[in-house]
């Protein structure tokens, strides 16, 4: 874990008290935070990075148009002494790679269409809104705690995307280059091809794919095209390559 970018006690624009950390990603830490004016605790996301900070205030407005059961409800965008902070809705629960790395190597059929079922809908409902997510993959969706996974919600739109000269500088750089950060490499596998050759013109199609891979790696416990780097040689033709954890 870096360095906490906020420190406990502290409250933003007289409104957001930090209580405490949660997580973090390639871009950004998660605090809870209790909103005052509401009474009620909410997510507070920070971003680490300038690269980061430019998707904060897109990020806001893209998510602030979908309204769904399934979609993290984005609540309040703001900025405070040249930092931006996004405010969501604060789930109860874990992100699901987490919970595919510490509880489930796969999932029987059953679930595994549970929880497909569940996120086509949020998807659904963006692609609806006119929003393309382009970075769907375990590590943006939260879960609920519950064995059942009853809770379900697609979470970063605009923050964890890549730009497109970092993802040319993961591909090219290599698993052991500087470039090649663990947000990149982490969505590789779950990326269509259309992603890494023309990202400025992946659509809809592009999340339709991620859904795809998701539902393998879900469902077999390995991922379809292989981790890191491997996966950028995948095409619609190629085979899984074998990658279960020891």
């Amino acid at each position: 874990m870096s360095t906490l970018l906020l420190q406990q006690g502290i409250t933003l624009i007289d409104r957001y008290r930090v209580d405490e950390y949660i997580a973090e990603g390639g871009m950004q830490q998660v605090f809870r935070a209790y909103d005052l004016a509401f009474g009620r605790s909410v997510a507070l996301k920070v971003p680490k990075n300038p690269s980061a900070e430019k998707r904060f205030a897109r990020s806001a407005r893209v998510s602030a148009r979908i309204t769904h059961a399934n979609v993290a409800k984005t609540l309040d965008y703001f900025e405070d002494d040249g930092k931006s902070y996004l405010i969501e809705e604060l789930i109860a629960g874990q992100d699901l790679g987490k919970k595919l790395k510490e509880e489930y190597e796969l999932l029987d059929p059953h679930l595994a269409a549970h929880v497909l079922h569940l996120l086509v809908k949020g998807v659904a409902a963006s692609h609806h809104a006119g929003v393309v997510h382009r970075d769907l993959k375990p590590s943006n969706i939260m879960v609920g705690d519950d064995a059942n996974l009853s809770t379900l919600k697609v979470t970063d739109f605009g923050i964890a995307k890549m730009a497109e000269q970092e993802l040319l500088e993961a591909v090219e750089g290599g698993e052991n280059s500087i470039s090649a950060s663990s947000t990149a490499l982490g969505a590789l596998p779950y990326m269509a091809p259309e992603m890494i050759n023309q990202p400025k013109r992946a659509g809809q199609p592009a999340d339709i794919w991620s859904l795809g891979a998701m539902l393998y790696r879900l469902l077999s416990g390995v991922l379809p095209f292989g981790a890191g780097l491997r996966a950028v040689n995948k095409t619609p033709w190629g085979h899984p390559q074998e990658n279960r954890r020891s």
